[in-house]
């Protein structure tokens, strides 16, 4: 098998896996389970939840900003 091949599938499966576990931390799920079992991630979002909640309270709302861009 040519070594170039080999690398450029390799490093295809490595892209999909980094990929997958991406999303898996990026879900709100508690429990992920990814390719059958060989990569289990078991998180606490909580702490997540209030922090989203937090950082949408301090932004400002959309209306204001768009009145603050007309004034000027």
């Amino acid at each position: 098998m040519n070594d170039t091949l080999v690398y450029g599938l390799g490093s295809l499966g490595v892209g999909l896996l980094a990929l997958l576990i991406k999303y898996s931390f990026k879900s709100k799920c508690t429990d992920v389970s990814v390719c059958f079992g060989l990569v289990h991630i078991q998180r606490d979002i909580e702490q997540e939840i209030v922090e989203q909640q937090i950082e949408e309270r301090h932004q400002p709302s959309r209306d204001t900003s768009l009145k603050n861009l007309n004034s000027v």
